[in-house]
């Protein structure tokens, strides 16, 4: 074919850039996705304090906490790539039509004078404006898939009946989607708990103070109503809101002190709490006997470069009463 015939090599050059940097953001949240938090299900009101993947960190001040090299350079590869994106989403959008109206007036040239040369520039502004919409095709494509692959969670399951010695059976209405479990998922976990927390397989004496299980999230992450919250702002919005979702003081302060050091970083958090009904459809949590109370918290949330607007999340006061089950955690999407 005749090179005049080809697009520019400024809009070959935006193009073959956009799509790159989409596939290495892709291949970066397959490689290296983000960290994501574990659920604590804590069943007493008054239940002894539970120290979640916390303890062999040595740091007594969360403010003297600094994420680990891998963390810090995954952030600043993210921060980067997202700037990127946005300038390549706005690039791309100005293309497209830009693209768009130079292909009508090649079109009506190439009829007012049906040249060589004006045929030329018709079919180019063609062939230009149809490589752009493709380009937004993948585009998008490309960022749905990566949504789909940073829907993971890590529960945490903590049980507190109200007599000591009681038998509980707890099982996942989707078994299926458990990737990694301890102590191991089989039908279910059978345990004899005390009301301190302290739990026992059937068949062990081993003692553990909670069940364990990772798995596949399949929900939409996208989140169209939640909080807009500063980074620096992010122990006092927790600390009120873990309060009207049901959380004790201690049940508060180890999520905080979990989710602080990877949330106060960013400029901003969009942050929403996962109802209960939604939870329930992922993956349920059936237990036997049936608790008074249950109490499931899963926060989501995204880091911002910039504050944006969404509609507030409208969050209901819990209360506690009886045997109470009370589930904590979250994700970064």
């Amino acid at each position: 074919m005749n090179n005049s015939y080809k697009i520019s090599r400024i809009n070959r050059l935006i193009i073959s850039t956009i799509i790159i940097v989409e596939v290495f953001a892709f291949l970066m949240t397959i490689l290296n996705p983000p960290p994501h938090g574990n659920n604590i299900i804590d069943s007493s009101e008054e239940s002894t304090t539970v120290v979640v993947n916390q303890t062999s960190r040595g740091f007594d001040d969360i403010s003297d906490y600094e994420p680990p090299a891998k963390d810090q350079i995954r952030n600043i590869i993210g921060a980067i790539i997202t700037v990127i994106q946005i300038l390549g989403t706005g690039i791309v959008l100005v293309a497209v039509i830009i693209s768009f109206f130079k292909m009508i007036k090649t079109k009506a040239d190439y009829k007012a004078n049906p040249s060589e040369t004006s045929n030329i520039k018709r079919i180019v502004a063609a062939k230009t404006f149809k490589a752009y919409i493709i380009t937004l095709g993948i585009f998008f494509i490309i960022t749905e898939f990566r949504e789909m692959v940073t829907s993971f969670a890590k529960p945490i399951i903590y049980l507190y009946p109200e007599n000591n010695n009681t038998k509980i059976e707890i099982n996942l209405s989707h078994p299926e989607d458990i990737t990694c479990s301890y102590p191991k998922y089989n039908n279910g976990w059978h345990v004899l708990a005390d009301t301190d927390g302290t739990l026992k397989l059937e068949d062990s004496s081993r003692e553990y103070y909670s069940l364990y299980w990772e798995g596949n999230n399949h929900r939409d992450r996208r989140i169209e109503n939640g909080f807009v919250v500063k980074g620096s702002d992010t122990a006092k919005f927790l600390e009120e809101k873990l309060s009207i979702l049901g959380l004790t003081d201690k049940e508060a302060e180890e999520f905080i002190v979990y989710w602080l050091p990877k949330m106060e970083k960013n400029n901003y958090n969009l942050i929403r709490f996962i109802p209960l009904e939604e939870l329930n459809e992922e993956n349920e949590l059936i237990i036997e006997p049936k608790p008074d109370t249950l109490i499931r918290v899963m926060m989501e949330y995204k880091p911002l470069l910039f504050k944006i607007n969404v509609e507030e999340q409208q969050l209901e006061k819990a209360s506690r009463e009886g045997f109470t089950v009370v589930e904590w955690g979250g994700t970064e999407l």
